[in-house]
């Protein structure tokens, strides 16, 4: 559902996930093993612009472009006028009007910006890895704040609780300060407190990200869907990385 690796799964399977929905993070943890790999193994060969316009082609097209269709999706219901069915209905709708286009454009454009301003071998190997993971961290703080409706969502977001919510924060942060700590040990690119503080850090925007994103939807909406949960997926990155610059920064 969320790689276009194959798998064989029923629906059983589903429900089984949608009730460990924080799992997801370790979806992420994939993504950002790539994005980290591709800068590493192309940082002496090509510009980091170019390097950051691969990372997010590949993010992409291993998701066969589901996030991205929801972003558009959701771009689509926030521009209509009128009450949450008639947004709702325009979400829904399979064309792509002016709504959909700019918030696909406008947060790629700020995705591809904030990666391609990493600086450094410790900003380019680690922030796009926690990045990533905080996504889909961002994505069950969004289904936990929201209420169902019939569509793809709809179990995970049914089944996601508190309990849920709890778990995805302390796994995303674990599995990110893990991850980097491996690598940090032998290079001692950043320290513990460093590892620290930008996981934590990464993991408190992405929540605030996703309930941010369960309210508009249950205003403007009613409810949450698969379509505002891709889209959380994809405002969560450039807001993540973003937040993570400004922190280095300091």
């Amino acid at each position: 559902m969320f790689t276009v690796i194959p798998a064989k799964v029923d629906g059983e399977d589903v429900d089984h996930l949608s009730r460990r929905f924080y799992l997801i993070v370790f979806i992420g943890a994939l993504y950002g093993l790539l994005a980290t790999g591709i800068f590493y193994l192309g940082e002496d060969l090509l510009s980091t612009a170019v390097l950051a316009a691969v990372v997010l082609a590949v993010f992409h097209l291993l998701n066969r472009f589901l996030h991205l269709d929801g972003l558009s999706d959701f771009g689509d219901g926030m521009v209509c006028g009128g009450n949450a069915e008639r947004r709702m209905a325009a979400m829904k709708d399979s064309k792509t009007g002016a709504g959909g286009v700019g918030y696909a454009l406008v947060f790629t454009i700020l995705s591809f910006a904030a990666l391609a301003s990493l600086t450094g071998k410790a900003e380019l190997l680690f922030i796009p890895l926690i990045a990533e993971i905080m996504n889909k961290n961002a994505m069950v703080f969004c289904a936990y704040g929201g209420k169902a409706r019939e569509g793809l969502g709809n179990a995970f977001v049914s089944n996601t609780k508190g309990k849920q919510a709890i778990s995805s924060f302390a796994l995303s942060v674990l599995l990110a300060f893990v991850l980097i700590l491996m690598v940090c040990l032998p290079t001692g690119y950043w320290y513990v407190g460093e590892i620290a503080l930008f996981t934590v850090a990464g993991a408190l925007v992405s929540a605030i990200v996703g309930l941010v994103m369960s309210s508009v939807a249950m205003k403007n909406f009613g409810a949450v869907n698969g379509d505002v949960m891709g889209a959380t997926n994809e405002i969560s990155r450039p807001v993540v990385l973003i937040a993570l610059l400004l922190l280095v920064a300091l």
